[in-house]
Formats: structure tokens, sequence, C-alpha cells
């Protein structure tokens, strides 16, 4: 397995523009994503954690420039992906794709299933009608939509959720991607399907992980436990704490993360009733005003003072990294 950095992205900021400045008043901003770095190597999986508004699937979608950044440098193999033009970035574009969440969303309704994922192919290789048939009935056979002739000729509509949902994967996996980032893959899906889904992921993971990294999106931690070794828990479009996702689940250093892991539901009635619950008390801030300080801390029960002042950075704690003054000297 590689060890170098497959990806680095560091201090990646996006703010969305609000309104406009009147009346002497400044421009007011979203930070949806506020200063992020991190790094995943050849082989790596990270899963990003946090409730909705968290950021996720924004700071997701500026590291494949889908989005504009506002500022920060990401580096795929070592280019600067934030300094490549449209058509140097459409080059880059197979190495580095995304599953989105809603399967439905995101597949063309009007086209047939082998055109979709047949686009792929015309769009970046110079292969011929013949061999990208081939390919598409492969990549069909691959996500477990068999026999493939059965689903060349269909519409979206026309498949289940998780038909759909695998029809995504295929063309997401057909140009052998490096990064390949799923966002809340199996949140629009059945319970029953979801576990086929999970599978079929950890498979593509497991056959490629020597040329490949993944990121895994959702706010479902024991989702991230399962598909990553990595995770990454977002506040408010900030890092709070990155780690072991194993270590992170047994033993939660920020007090966010406490919340999140308390939430998880336990099957075991006897386990569930002599844990320890902690809520999420309050109201998430503003995104366009958020709390001076650290963003957390009108909903912390350990707040202090000077969690009211400035903003905690992220330091080394026992292998990981949290932004909490509980940890500090």
């Amino acid at each position: 397995m590689g060890t170098h950095p497959l990806l680095k992205v560091e201090n990646v900021k996006k703010y969305f523009p609000v309104g406009r400045a009147v009346f002497g008043r400044s421009k007011q901003y979203v930070k949806a994503v506020d200063d992020v770095s991190f790094t995943i190597d050849v082989g790596g999986s990270l899963g990003i954690v946090g409730e909705s508004g968290s950021g996720k699937t924004t700071l997701a979608k500026v590291i494949l420039r889908l989005l504009e950044p506002t500022s920060g440098k990401v580096y795929l193999d070592g280019v600067d992906l934030f300094s490549l033009n449209n058509k140097e970035l459409r080059k880059l574009r197979p190495k580095m794709q995304m599953i989105f969440q809603d399967p439905m969303a995101s597949l063309n309704p009007r086209r047939k299933i082998m055109h979709i994922i047949g686009q792929v192919f015309k769009t970046h290789t110079s292969i011929g009608d013949v061999e990208i048939r081939e390919r598409v009935v492969d990549l069909l056979e691959k996500v477990g939509l068999t026999p493939p002739e059965l689903f060349l000729d269909r519409y979206p509509h026309e498949l289940s959720g998780g038909q759909r949902q695998r029809v995504c994967i295929a063309r997401a996996i057909a140009l052998n991607p490096k990064l390949l980032i799923a966002d809340e893959p199996v949140s629009a899906l059945d319970v029953s399907v979801r576990g086929q889904i999970v599978k079929l992921l950890l498979e593509i993971y497991e056959k490629h992980i020597d040329e490949i990294a993944y990121i895994v999106i959702s706010h479902d931690i024991a989702l991230i436990k399962s598909l990553c070794k990595d995770t990454l828990v977002m506040y408010l479009g900030r890092v709070v704490e990155k780690g072991e996702v194993r270590r992170i689940i047994e033993e939660p250093l920020h007090p966010y993360s406490q919340m999140l892991i308390s939430s998880i539901p336990v099957p075991d009635p006897e386990i569930a009733r002599n844990r320890k619950r902690i809520p999420i008390g309050g109201e998430i801030p503003s995104l366009i005003n958020p709390p001076k300080g650290c963003y957390f801390h009108p909903r912390c029960p350990y707040v202090m003072d000077r969690c009211r002042e400035k903003t905690p950075s992220l330091i080394n704690v026992d292998d990981r990294l949290v932004s909490c003054y509980l940890y500090s000297e």
C-alpha cells in the first residue's frame, strides 16, 4: 500500500455571500467551510460526520471543484486543483469522482442507463461504441445489476432506489478514479438495501486498495465505522475532532463528538438502559452570525470563559486531533 498523500487539503474555506452591503454595513457571508485541513494516503478511507448543515457536502464539492473555493489549497496526487483552468481540470476529472446523495436527482431522467454510463467513456476516452457497450455491461455486473442486458435500455424511473444507486456507483468507478467521494450513499434507501450498498462499496475499496482512497460523508457515525478507518467530525464548517474512527466511537474527546456518539441507537436493550446519553441541547447557531470563539460553546455543557473569546486550535491528544480547551494546558 502506498504511503504518499493522495489528497492534501490545506486551510480550505468556502464563504457564500448573503445580500449586499448597504447603509455602511459590511457584506455578510455564510461560512459553510471554515479553514479545514487534512490528508489521505493511497489506500486511506476517511469518514466526515456531523449534523445537517455542518458543511460536509460543501467541503466535498469544493475539493472536487464543483464549487469554487474562497481560499485554501487542494492537491490530488501532487497537482494543485485550485490552480487549474477548466480545460486542465476536465482532463483530471476521471481521477476524482463523486457518488451523490440522491440517485434520482443525479441521473438524467431522459436518458437510458446505457447512455448515462456510456457517456463517461465518450467524454473521457476514444474507444468505440462496441467496446463502450462491453464496458457498461461489465460495470453493471460488478455492481450487481444482473443480467445487465435487462438494464441497458431502462430509464432511471424504471429502477428501484437501490438499483439507481448502483448505477451511480457504476458511473463513478467507470474510469478507475483515484479519489472516490460518497455523499450519504445509503440515506435515501430502505434498510434492506443499505447493507447491500455498504457491502458493494467495501468490495470496491478492498479490490482497489493499492490505488484508491475514498471519503464517505454521513451524519450516521455507525455507517462511517463500517466503511472507514478514520473520521473527521465537523461542526458549523469547522473540524472539531479527527482520528481513528474506532477510537473516537469508543472514547470521543470533544463534547460535540460525545453527543453524536451517545445518539447512536444500541440494539441491546440492557446496554441501552445503562448507557449515559448526552442530549445535544439548544439550536444550531446562524452561520451568518456565528458565536465568537468556539462555535459549539452555546450548546456545550463544559463551556468556560475563554471558549466564548477565542477559537481553540486543533491539538494532538492521544494520537488524534481535537479542538477543545478541555485538553489544552
